[in-house]
């Protein structure tokens, strides 16, 4: 029987490392040109709630692991 070697834990705390900047990513283009099933929701959902420059919103409901209860 093979064995799986383990892993190292994820390191915990910030990276000091800085995002990277995506200001310049034209999002309506990205969802019409991306094949990646993810990718394409993500940007859909970007598109949904940033109608235009002025009107960005972020709602707490879009958030990763949000348990409504």
């Amino acid at each position: 029987m093979a064995s799986i070697p383990p892993t190292e834990p994820a390191a915990s705390g910030p990276s000091a490392e800085p995002l990277p900047d995506f200001r310049g990513v034209d999002v309506a283009v990205l969802a019409a040109r991306t094949d990646h099933t993810v990718l394409g929701e993500v940007a859909a959902l970007l598109l949904r709630n940033w109608p235009s420059a002025q009107d960005a919103v972020a709602y707490y409901e879009d958030g990763p692991g949000k348990l409504l209860r």
